[in-house]
């Protein structure tokens, strides 16, 4: 083979090779920027993560909210405070009470659940349960609070990832027994299946938390979601 034949090889060489790195580079681009979904293994493993991440936080503040309402009897319908791992928490808590709606004052610690009720200008010691309403300190707890939630999943699955905000949540998509939701929303009923998606952020921590299934007897299905931000500030909650 003489020297030109051997460079003009060289050279249609050289245009397949770049031709297909091309052609591989853009068959691996999506025009949408979508991201594959997590396989159950590494949403597991995601949700375990989030899970520490929340247990070793000193705190966190939360804003729980639903759009429904229960026909009859007393409920939960939001809250939005501090939550600490003493326990404690320090915020508001939006409940339905012989079929008014009010933001009650609430400080939970030691034990022990401080409400300002409607037209009491103090605050005094509650059973929560009474007025169909959790310990919110109780959300802190590892097991039966929010975090233990996530481990309780069942069918994990990645449900892919959308922009809040700045950041770009991934989510994971579940079912939770009725039985592990009513410690944190106590209108759950334990017999039921609840439709869960959880939403991470880039540094494994919940960012959201939606719970959808009947909640209020007859009312069909309903939607309670958490968002979470502010993770580990230095807050300290006392009695009032």
């Amino acid at each position: 083979m003489t020297a030109d034949r051997r460079r003009a090889f060289a050279v249609a060489g050289g245009h397949v090779a770049l031709t297909l790195a091309l052609v591989s580079g853009l068959s691996g681009c999506g025009g949408d920027d979508k991201v594959k979904a997590p396989t159950g293994g590494d949403a597991t493993k995601a949700l375990a993560a989030a899970k520490k991440n929340f247990d070793d936080a000193s705190s966190v503040h939360l804003t729980l909210a639903t759009d429904s309402k229960p026909t009859s009897g007393d409920a939960v319908l939001g809250a939005d405070g501090t939550l600490t791992h003493q326990p404690a928490f320090e915020g508001k808590v939006k409940v339905v009470l012989s079929g008014f709606t009010a933001d009650v004052p609430i400080v939970a610690v030691g034990g022990k659940v401080y409400a300002k009720l409607p037209l009491t200008p103090k605050y005094a010691t509650i059973d929560p349960s009474e007025y169909g309403a959790p310990d919110p300190a109780e959300f802190a707890d590892t097991s039966k609070g929010i975090s233990g939630l996530l481990l309780k999943m069942k069918d994990v699955k990645g449900a892919g990832q959308e922009r809040v905000g700045k950041q770009v949540v991934t989510k994971y998509s579940g079912t939770l027994s009725g039985s592990y939701v009513a410690p944190i929303i106590p209108s759950a009923d334990d017999a039921s299946t609840y439709d869960t998606v959880v939403g991470l952020d880039d540094h494994s921590r919940i960012v959201t938390l939606e719970v959808t299934g009947e909640f209020f007897s007859g009312g069909g299905d309903e939607t309670y979601t958490i968002d979470f931000d502010d993770y580990d500030k230095s807050v300290k909650i006392s009695a009032p």
